[in-house]
């Protein structure tokens, strides 16, 4: 009995990582992203310039 909860508690704890896995891997990169977005268009401008 002891070994099938041992078993349990580690499913839980994966499945619980691997969420957390997926959204910090997807919200960093946006935080990071909307940080550089001003610096990026300053270096790299997108679109066309009025002249």
């Amino acid at each position: 009995m002891g070994v099938l909860g041992d078993l349990a508690v580690t499913a839980i704890s994966l499945a619980f990582l691997t969420i957390l896995g997926i959204i910090s891997g997807v919200a960093l990169p946006g935080l990071f992203i909307a940080a550089l977005a001003p610096w990026l268009d300053w270096i790299i401008p997108v679109g066309d310039k009025p002249r």
